[in-house]
């Protein structure tokens, strides 16, 4: 008497696959998702930090410009038309971290 493992087999496969969809991948996806957030926060503050560095006396609204463009040629897509954008928020909250730090260094 043989027995037919197929059916099991299969049946205990799509069992561990179901369960790699439901739980694992999606665990996956969001520390990758974490990871490319952590490199885009970097580029930005990269950026927004250098143009501040390098054209100081420049006004707010053409170097917000200089780090957009400088983020397009690394890939990256800002729409400043929509505040909501996460790239926007973004560059407005270096910006303003760059302008508390530069406060405390004249205050110290």
């Amino acid at each position: 008497m043989t027995i037919d493992l197929t059916q099991i087999i299969m049946a205990v496969l799509t069992l561990i696959f179901g369960i790699l969809a439901r739980y694992v991948i999606p665990k996956i996806k969001a520390s990758a998702s974490l990871n490319q957030m952590e490199l885009i926060r970097a580029a930005v503050k990269a950026a927004v930090y250098g143009v501040e560095m390098l054209y100081k006396s420049k006004p707010g609204q053409e170097k917000k410009q200089m780090v957009i463009e400088l983020l397009h040629k690394q890939g990256y897509i800002v729409d400043i038309d929509h505040v909501e954008d996460q790239m926007n928020i973004l560059i407005e909250a270096f910006v303003k971290e760059l302008n508390i730090e530069q406060q405390e260094h004249q205050n110290e």
